[in-house]
């Protein structure tokens, strides 16, 4: 049996299993594309055949997936179900307070621990010092999983038993990163309509700032190519739109993420979606330019 398995091996889920196979441990690892299994293989990890079988094969599996609908789509399989009793399921994807509850609820219907955690970090940053990951859930599960996640994070915070912690301060940094982008996008229209170089509102930025490279880009009109630190279009769409629902399961203000929501939808509808998130100055400098209102659809 290896000490932890890793399920989902995108950039972030490469990291993880990297780092815990370079700190000693014995790692399985699985993902619904095998060719991604195969250079951590060659590094020292246990690929799975099955789900079921990567689940199976040790006490603790870390879950780093796109969203928690995709986590149930692939853990309500008959075969994967059956192999949680025991075992305890950290999951890293990302998603909303209530649906880290709903994850409680259902893996503890089938007898399986549950912590839900955010890394609020770059994967590049996963075993270092600036690594950040928070974690929220039953103490005992935390403390008996601490081994296998301390080696992912120089700042590992375990937030207590309340399931909807890690989530929840996810999206409440995720609102200020927003807040940022989105902002500096107005900025840079600002300084568009006055004849004001773009160039000058990046100079008063300080240095390492979210905004830097994102009016760099603007200025440049090089919108193809995803600064670093960056996102795209699609990925930014995904994180307002995980703000959006928040607030309508909590019942609070949604005007915020209401309107970013739609800012990045005429980004998408106007074919911008594979871009750097500051493509959606173009959508709304058309707005603009046709002399329109922008009102909400």
């Amino acid at each position: 049996m290896s000490d932890i398995t890793v399920v989902g091996l995108g950039a972030m889920g490469s990291a993880l299993a990297r780092t815990l196979i370079a700190a000693g441990r014995d790692v399985t690892v699985w993902n619904r594309s095998p060719e991604k299994m195969r250079p951590l293989v060659a590094a020292g990890a246990e690929g799975a055949a099955t789900l079921g079988a990567a689940v199976s094969a040790s006490p603790r599996t870390i879950v780093c997936i796109p969203d928690y609908q995709s986590t149930a789509g692939l853990f309500e399989q008959p075969d994967v179900g059956s192999a949680l009793k025991g075992r305890t399921v950290i999951q890293l994807s990302t998603g909303t307070p209530r649906e880290a509850a709903g994850g409680e609820a259902w893996f503890g219907a089938h007898g399986a621990a549950y912590l839900d955690g955010a890394i609020l970090c770059w994967p590049g940053d996963i075993g270092t010092p600036k690594g950040l990951m928070l974690v929220a859930g039953p103490a005992a599960a935390f403390e008996a999983s601490r081994a296998d996640l301390q080696p992912l994070a120089g700042d590992l915070r375990y937030l207590g038993a309340n399931i909807r912690a890690a989530s929840t301060l996810d999206l409440a940094f995720l609102s200020r990163l927003t807040g940022i982008i989105f902002g500096s996008i107005h900025g840079a229209m600002v300084c568009e309509a006055e004849g004001v170089p773009v160039e000058a509102f990046t100079a008063l930025l300080p240095a390492g700032d979210r905004s830097v490279p994102l009016t760099q880009t603007i200025s440049a009109e090089s919108f193809a190519h995803v600064s670093k630190g960056g996102a795209t279009v699609d990925v930014a769409g995904s994180a307002v739109t995980r703000m959006r629902q928040q607030a309508k399961d909590a019942g609070i203000n949604s005007e915020l993420p209401d309107l970013l929501c739609n800012w990045v939808r005429r980004a998408q509808d106007a074919g911008y979606g594979s871009e750097e998130t500051a493509a959606v100055i173009k959508a709304l400098r058309s707005a603009r330019d046709r002399g329109g209102r922008q009102e909400d659809r």
